[in-house]
């Protein structure tokens, strides 16, 4: 069941007399939304780098600060009722890693307050938003429990205890390159079902066991990622894979999505239901790169897009395109020399059990080659073996990134249909 969403907004002042009042806002706001001390600690300790940069830039504007409550995190804005066409507030010009002698005083706050959060990123509007997820209990030790090969079964979304059982299977079964890092904290995956976050639905047989399942989530408006079929001891000719999947198909056929990928596919995916999308290199622990592989399926007759490329990348799309028979009019880019912002700023997800990171762009600037490349070095340093990038075909700032992300070493891979305001293509570091 989803859970009412909560919110608290707070009126004031970028002037530090307002300091305590708007950090005790924050804070509470946090233990509130039933956050523990020391994570809603860690959210006021990263508020406070936010205020006190940006009450240095933009002393006494009017400031409104946000609080969410996500469920299995708190989320603060920072809004600064700016125009919106305006260029952000400078923002760090380097990628995480050890702060170093020289570091400009403003960027190692704002750098300081990224490693206290899960997310720091620019809002659309010119704000700040903070996302600092809870602390949940990891799944333990994992043990597979049998379960006996079920001829019949039902297909239901599960209840709170059933799916924490199921996600703990799913960990036990399966290696960590077939389902999201989330499935390592089964309560925090129960909190993001009542969040919206994930769908999922399970096979049980008459005695309530849990035979397998099929989770999903959707990404923008227009795409649904899913991950599965996993399956625990059912063999093949009872179709359990195919009802999951059949499940999966009804559940999502009413909604505005017009396509669905599977982007942690597992051995018993069904044949016949999905289209090869393509595939990406997985470093593995011990140095071998593997294929992973992603499946694809149009729900509903593409309309067809007109998306923006750079002219360095107008061959991959055209073959991308018509090995998937999607219909796209591609507008090349021109540059004209024209000025942009002094600063760039690029987003960052981690998964670390898998060591690996996406970069996006926020915000174009002149200083975008020396901020990619410093988010490389550090990551690299830091030990992400598998770094990409993720391009929206809809932006003309992100699709003129092109050149520099193959001079950076970065290759194009695949194309996520739908995936942003138009299609998502997804860049690989190749060193």
């Amino acid at each position: 069941m989803e859970r009412a969403h909560r919110e608290t907004r707070l009126a004031t002042h970028l002037d530090m007399t307002y300091f305590s009042l708007t950090m005790s806002f924050i804070e509470e706001s946090a233990a509130a939304f039933g956050m523990e001390a020391q994570d809603a600690g860690r959210l006021r300790l990263a508020s406070e780098e936010i205020f006190t940069y940006l009450a240095e830039y933009r002393k006494g504007e009017a400031l409104s600060v946000e609080t969410e409550d996500g469920c299995y995190y708190v989320g603060v804005k920072f809004l600064l009722h700016a125009d919106p066409d305006s260029p952000p507030p400078h923002l760090p010009e380097r990628g995480p890693g050890p702060l170093e002698p020289g570091d400009d005083l403003a960027s190692m706050g704002l750098i300081i307050a990224s490693r206290f959060v899960d997310r720091l990123h620019m809002l659309e509007d010119g704000g700040v938003g903070l996302v600092k997820e809870k602390t949940y209990p990891e799944a333990g030790t994992l043990v597979r429990t049998p379960v006996p090969a079920l001829a019949r079964f039902h297909v239901a979304a599960p209840e709170n205890e059933a799916l924490k059982h199921f996600v703990r299977q799913v960990a036990a079964y399966y290696g960590p390159q077939f389902f999201p890092v989330d499935f390592c904290f089964p309560g925090k995956v129960v909190d993001m079902v009542a969040q919206g976050q994930y769908r999922v639905l399970v096979a049980t047989g008459g005695g309530a066991e849990v035979a397998g399942g099929i989770m999903w989530r959707t990404e923008g408006a227009r795409l649904i990622e899913a991950f599965g079929p996993y399956l625990f001891d059912q063999p093949p000719q009872y179709g359990m894979s195919e009802a999951l999947v059949d499940g999966l198909l009804m559940e999502i056929a009413k909604t505005e999505a017009f396509c669905v990928t599977d982007i942690y596919p597992t051995p018993e995916l069904p044949h016949g239901y999905f289209e090869l999308l393509g595939s990406i290199d997985r470093i593995k622990p011990d140095g071998l790169r593997e294929a992973r592989l992603f499946y694809y399926r149009q729900l509903k007759e593409d309309p067809g897009l007109s998306v923006w490329a750079h002219p360095d990348l107008v061959s991959f799309l055209e073959q991308e395109y018509e090995r998937l028979f999607l219909a796209r009019h591609i507008r090349v880019t021109t540059g004209g020399g024209e000025a942009r912002p002094a600063h760039a700023f690029f987003s960052l997800r981690f998964d670390r059990v898998l060591s690996s990171a996406i970069l996006r762009l926020l915000w174009d600037g002149a200083d975008a080659r020396e901020v990619l490349e410093n988010h490389v070095k550090s990551l690299r340093a830091e030990g992400f073996s598998d770094i990409f990038f993720e391009m929206d075909l809809a932006h003309t700032r992100e699709v003129d990134l092109t050149p520099l992300l193959f001079r950076q070493g970065f290759a194009p891979r695949l194309v996520f249909p739908h995936g942003g305001g138009a299609d998502m293509v997804a860049f690989q570091y190749q060193g």
